[in-house]
């Protein structure tokens, strides 16, 4: 992993945006400046020449926190001017504050606290995703919003209709929504396997992949957007972990707490795996293998084995995706 001498932390909202210049000497860590610009693109030009006059020569990191989508802006201005960018979450930040017992926070503090873990951490660089699969990352989102808010229409349709004197007009309109949001999940749908099959090879590449039982194109497309095509993952255990599905444990002298997932990851991924594993539980035979097998361990407790196939399903996914091959349901692969 490529070292740097110096960092510039960034603690960004909404209007405005605090930054700090920590620099490595030796083994001392020296604060070379700090400064506050406005969050937009003069305020980023102004921050850019600031920064170099700061920084001169040296090797130099920018690193902020994920917040929401106030820093996206930033992080695009910053990798087209050719600079290495970070972008890291929040909680990793405070985390990091916590063990170096820092109880101050503000502005300054933090942009000041994200330097000196910039510096320490040396965080994977941030690159930006392929339009392609930004365009599909907010079409499976947008569905996947529609279809939360179709869940909680109709959970208020169940209430009006067994409550007491329930206006007839309010129904019908609830009812409207629901059969509009259903026909724009329909017309999102469409547009995604539209953009989906404007790239040949990327189409062909998830044709492949849906060869699973139980994996269908919008599953796939889903998968695939909220990880950027695994750009930049690199192994099994990596993609787990973003899809908080991997195991957790608590064990400590004599407590053995339950063992779980972690569900420290990106939940959409999760969401949109649920179903697909509950029908290749009873058609694809690995799946239903694998969730035989942990359902036999724990007779009480099946969603387990549900789980164990939603991780399976996202490791296919992941394989099939890297060696750009078809699902061979005759290889032999672990069902533990």
């Amino acid at each position: 992993m490529k070292e740097f001498s110096s960092c510039i932390g960034i603690d960004i909202s909404k209007d405005t945006f605090h930054v700090c210049v920590k620099q490595l000497v030796g083994e001392q860590v020296s604060i070379k400046g700090t400064h506050s610009f406005e969050n937009s693109y003069v305020g980023f030009t102004e921050f850019l020449r600031w920064a170099l006059t700061k920084t001169k020569n040296s090797e130099t990191l920018y690193v902020m926190e994920a917040t929401g989508i106030y820093h996206e802006e930033l992080t695009h201005f910053l990798y087209s001017n050719t600079k290495t960018v970070a972008v890291v979450l929040a909680n990793k930040i405070k985390h990091f504050a916590k063990s170096l017992n820092i109880k101050t926070k503000n502005d300054k503090a933090d942009a000041s606290m994200i330097a000196h873990y910039g510096l320490e951490r040396c965080p994977e660089p941030w690159e930006p995703m392929m339009l392609q699969m930004k365009s599909l990352r907010d079409l499976c989102r947008e569905r996947l919003s529609l279809k939360q808010n179709i869940v909680a229409l109709k959970c208020q349709l169940h209430a009006l209709d067994h409550a007491h004197g329930t206006l007839e007009f309010v129904f019908q309109m609830k009812q409207k929504q629901v059969k509009f949001m259903e026909i724009n999940i329909q017309e999102i749908e469409q547009e995604i396997k539209r953009i989906t099959m404007e790239d040949n090879d990327f189409y062909e590449r998830v044709k492949k992949i849906e060869t699973i039982k139980g994996l269908q194109l919008i599953t796939i497309v889903t998968i695939l957007s909220e990880t950027n095509g695994f750009a930049q993952f690199n192994n099994i255990r990596q993609v787990v972990s973003y899809a908080g599905l991997d195991v957790a444990e608590r064990q400590s002298g004599l407590f053995k707490g339950k063992t779980r997932i972690s569900k420290k990851g990106n939940s959409r991924i999760r969401q949109c795996l649920y179903m697909p594993a509950l029908s290749a539980t009873n058609h694809n035979d690995g799946i239903k293998a694998l969730y035989q097998r942990i359902v036999e361990r724990n007779p009480t407790i099946k969603r387990k084995g549900v789980v164990a196939g939603m991780r399976k399903l996202l490791i296919l996914t992941f394989v099939l995706w890297k060696k750009n091959e078809a699902y061979n349901p005759n290889y032999r692969w672990n069902t533990d």
